[in-house]
């Protein structure tokens, strides 16, 4: 079947789908989950960033319980390994999403697809 033949939507949920549960599927062999990862990730970005996620006070707590954070986010030692060793996983899961694709297909995707979104946000 050409890919062609199926419209974006589905490309799009597909490919969600896919991003979600290998996601999920790789933290969850380290006792993790997506917002355990974001609480992980939130210094780089500042903290306030895991407020609009529900459940990020749970799983703050759960980083703090397990060491790896203080009580205002910050990483700590075995925080900032266990973020080490994690972060390869989910580069090496990046890498394959990616593979056979070159910098510039990956580009013109994501501006396309930002383009979509602008479309449809104007019209509101």
């Amino acid at each position: 079947m050409d890919p062609l033949d199926r419209p974006i939507g589905f490309w799009l949920r597909h490919l969600h789908t896919l991003l979600e549960t290998g996601l999920d599927e790789l933290l969850a062999g380290h006792g993790l989950t997506r917002r355990h990862w974001q609480a992980l990730n939130a210094p780089r970005y500042g903290a306030d960033v895991l407020e609009v996620f529900e459940g990020a006070g749970q799983a703050r707590a759960d980083l703090v319980a397990r060491g790896w954070t203080t009580p205002d986010g910050a990483l700590t030692e075995a925080g900032r390994a266990a973020h080490t060793e994690i972060a390869e996983h989910v580069q090496r899961f990046r890498a394959r999403t990616l593979e056979g694709l070159t910098d510039q297909q990956y580009a013109d995707t994501v501006r396309t697809l930002a383009a979509m979104a602008g479309n449809l946000e104007a019209a509101h």
